[in-house]
């Protein structure tokens, strides 16, 4: 790519205009940096340890859903050590190397540009004298940095393949940085219900096309540090010139045809910028009219940074839909009453600080448990403002007058101790709230909703009407956004004429038209699709995302294909997180599943509950895995304020700030183990630091003889210090202590690759080689289907045992060279 880049530099110079000039080369720079940062994730992902474990790493994976110039810069920062230590000594020479010929460093220069471009054309006046100085400086600039990062940008094999040489091997990029044969900008990069796409632009300076493509499954975007991602995500915003934390568990819009209810925002916007002149706000009116999908848009401009707001915006935006079902220490609970699924909204708060939760929270009711949990966040410097819970359909929650009362005291005690309250509901609930009536669209947007739904499911018969048509059929719709959807869907897949559908469905009663649509929905999908809605309404547990893909390899379909099935039917309820979601199948679907069931044969029925059976033990399994990792190794270490602080601090990504929290919480619990080996996992994985690493790792072993986690990371400490018998025998005890033997033989086979690497030539070098390979296949032999790290260390056994592979075809292949040329 080194040449297309080149291309790009060559057009630059030709701009007679400065201001061009330095527009060009600013997109020209983005480009360049965002391939040298994205290609350096990827080697770091693939051949250094650790990194599925990096939480560093994944949070700049995550940044990358809004792309600032600063990323790229910021991850060349910390990835190039860890690159020059594992892969190749050479890497980038000249980053961090000061250059004769110049003043600074190249990470230097590439730091003011960014702090220039912020100051000045992103937030503040590009004058001609600007541009008329920066424009030579940008144009050494990218000449240095193509010197720099030349010898390890992508090269291009064919039109989709690209391939980067590090060290002694060479890998193939999993990321399009190549559209059309021309590089690209990233614009964003965001998961939807567990499907990741790149959206983009070429860089070219005549006309830049805008793409969007699906990225492979297992692309470096996706959540690195763990198999159980925190519920809660840490977004930094600007406010008042200043960075601004929230911590958000808000899903995202569950549309991108958002269409009209401009004073409707405006209304929501006017409240939150009043934080202590109303606690409540209440998005109240009939079903189907889009009060959820108004509050989730919203709440995803703020977290955006496209809402102005005037007052500071929360610190922690919690939001709970209600159900049923939950997750407890006691395994899967039905939630029996009222005051359960109240409960639970609060609880679901405690999540923003403790991964899991523990006993002492489910025993606790009513005002104490509200009590407790205020308690909490005001020790963590959270008032009232800070917090804003959102309650998602509460209609559900209470049905009758007494049920209602009770709520609404719930309500009143939340305003007061916790924090503001943003409530959707298809009633008026008793509460002083600040009342927002969601009514119909008006004739115009729903015209240009329908419109723009047309083209996105290809509707003809709505793209050949005429507008007096649609506003009528609008009107016989009552202008609700969920019919006029459904509408279009259907006209989409139906060779009928608008009249004829509307005569046909939407005539009918709700459930009528619901058993309508579900039984031509029903006849659409394939027989696999149906195959895994059987299984999922006859599962016991909560339904989510992982609970979908269990069902999908048992039935044997692909998960985005069942998707695709989800997406064009009404058969249940998806909360999109992004990288994750929750589903519920309505209630009346739910209904039509068992009658479409009742119809198979025995022997399909008998396997349908037989599918049924193991996602519901799979999905139990999965939650004591996670509860009981994160109970070991997180939630006993995070017990006192400091280290909660420092929880939060490592989040955010304020290093400094975490270690100081750290060494405070060590300070009021010296004799905690679990504390002392998060720390340990702190220095060395986000600070990059072993020899600080191994001092805590040690004393986090002499605390608690029997902790494998403690022994787990001081092995660690010690292969990254390159003392492979003193990490080989804190493997050994780990695996004595718990850890699974297949994750142990990995981490030996892995160190010696490295070790190996580093010296490829040594005299113990083919010794070391032999036992790696060793290692790595009794590590694939040994893995445990039933363990649910499985896919993960699967994954990073066949990685290492490719990677051997190659090591070993150079080491041959040069030593067969020297033969050759030897006396």
């Amino acid at each position: 790519m080194r040449n297309l880049f080149e291309s790009q530099l060559a057009v630059a110079e030709q701009l007679t205009s400065s201001s061009e000039r330095f527009n060009y080369l600013c997109s020209v720079l983005r480009s360049l940096y965002q391939v040298a940062a994205v290609t350096a994730l990827e080697i770091i992902r693939e051949q250094t340890p650790d990194a599925v474990d990096n939480a560093a790493l994944g949070a700049f994976a995550k940044r990358f859903n809004q792309p600032t110039d600063g990323l790229p810069v910021e991850i060349l920062e910390v990835a190039t050590p860890v690159i020059r230590s594992y892969v190749s000594r050479t890497y980038h020479s000249g980053w961090f190397e000061r250059d004769p010929n110049h003043a600074d460093t190249l990470a230097a220069v590439a730091s003011a540009w960014v702090a220039f471009r912020n100051k000045k054309p992103a937030h503040g006046v590009l004058s001609k004298a600007d541009a008329d100085e920066w424009a030579p400086k940008l144009l050494l600039l990218l000449g240095r940095s193509l010197a720099c990062f030349g010898n390890t940008l992508p090269r291009i094999v064919d039109a989709n393949i690209l391939k980067v040489r590090i060290g002694s091997s060479e890998l193939t990029l999993r990321t399009p940085l190549l559209h059309a044969g021309m590089p690209v900008v990233i614009s964003g990069v965001e998961a939807r219900k567990g499907i990741w796409k790149l959206e983009g632009q070429t860089l070219a300076w005549d006309k830049s096309d805008l793409f969007t493509v699906d990225l492979l499954e297992g692309s470096v975007f996706e959540e690195l540090e763990s198999n159980f991602p925190s519920k809660f995500d840490v977004i930094e915003l600007e406010f008042n010139g200043n960075k601004h934390s929230v911590f958000s568990n808000v899903p995202v819009r569950q549309t991108s045809t958002f269409e009209g209810r401009f004073k409707e925002l405006a209304a929501l916007a006017e409240w939150m910028n009043e934080p202590d002149e109303s606690k409540f706000c209440l998005i109240f009116g009939d079903g189907g009219i889009g009060k959820t999908t108004l509050a989730l848009e919203f709440l995803n401009r703020i977290l955006d940074g496209n809402e102005v707001l005037t007052a500071r915006p929360p610190s922690i935006i919690s939001y709970y839909s209600a159900k049923m079902t939950r997750w407890s220490d006691q395994g899967v609970v039905h939630l029996q009453g009222i005051s359960d699924a109240m409960e639970d909204c609060v609880r679901e708060l405690l999540y923003c600080l403790y991964p899991v939760l523990g006993k002492d929270y489910y025993k606790l009711t009513g005002t104490a448990l509200v009590d407790r949990v205020a308690s909490e966040f005001a020790q963590q410097g959270f008032n009232r403002n800070d917090i804003l819970l959102v309650l998602d359909n509460t209609e559900t929650l209470a049905t009758s007058p007494e049920e209602v009362d009770r709520f609404s005291g719930f309500l009143k005690q939340l305003g007061k101790r916790l924090g503001r309250v943003l409530i959707t509901s298809r009633r008026r609930e008793f509460v002083a709230f600040e009342p927002l009536q969601i009514s119909a669209l008006s004739d115009e947007e729903c015209t240009s909703l329908m419109r723009r739904l047309a083209d996105e499911y290809n509707a003809t018969a709505i793209k050949q009407a005429g507008e007096a048509k649609l506003r009528r059929a609008a009107n016989q719709l009552a202008n609700k956004p969920l019919l006029i959807d459904a509408l279009v869907k259907y006209l989409a897949r139906s060779p009928v004429g608008i009249n004829q559908a509307i005569e046909q469905v939407f005539r009918k009663t709700n459930d009528q038209l619901l058993e309508f649509l579900y039984d031509d929905a029903w006849l659409r999908i394939n027989e696999l699709q149906q195959d895994v809605f059987l299984v999922l309404v006859s599962a016991a547990v909560p339904v989510n995302s992982f609970c979908v893909a269990d069902a999908c390899a048992l039935v044997g379909i692909q998960h985005v294909e069942f998707q695709k099935a989800l997406d064009e039917t009404y058969f249940a309820t998806v909360t999109d997180y992004g990288d994750r979601y929750d589903l519920q199948v309505v209630d009346l679907a739910g209904r039509f599943f068992q009658q479409q069931l009742q119809k198979r044969s025995e022997g399909d029925c008998r396997r349908i509950k037989d599918f049924a059976l193991k996602v519901d033990a799979q999905a139990a399994r999965r939650n004591r895995v996670e509860q009981a990792y994160q109970q070991d190794r997180v939630a006993g270490a995070f017990r006192s304020q400091f280290a909660k602080a420092a929880k939060i601090a490592t989040a955010q990504g304020d290093l400094r700030a975490a270690e100081d929290y750290f060494r405070l919480a060590l300070e009021e619990e010296p004799m905690n183990a679990a504390l002392h080996d998060r720390f340990a996992w702190f220095l060395l994985n986000r600070c990059q630091r072993p020899d600080d690493a191994k001092t805590f790792a040690e004393q986090a072993t002499k605390l608690d003889p029997h902790n494998a986690d403690a022994s787990l990371t001081l092995a660690l400490s010690w292969y990254r210090l390159d003392e492979l018998a003193k990490g080989d025998k804190e493997i050994e005890a780990a695996s004595k202590k718990g850890k699974p033997q297949a994750l142990c033989l990995l981490r030996i086979g892995i160190a010696r690759y490295h070790a190996v690497r580093k010296l490829p030539y040594a005299k113990d070098a083919p010794d070391l080689l032999k036992q790696g390979v060793v290692s790595i296949s009794q590590a694939i032999k040994s893995m445990d289907p039933e363990d649910s790290f499985i896919s993960k260390n699967m994954r990073e056994a066949r990685r290492y045992e490719k990677l051997f592979q190659e090591l070993q075809y150079v080491i041959k292949s040069r030593q067969i060279v020297s033969d050759d040329v030897g006396p």
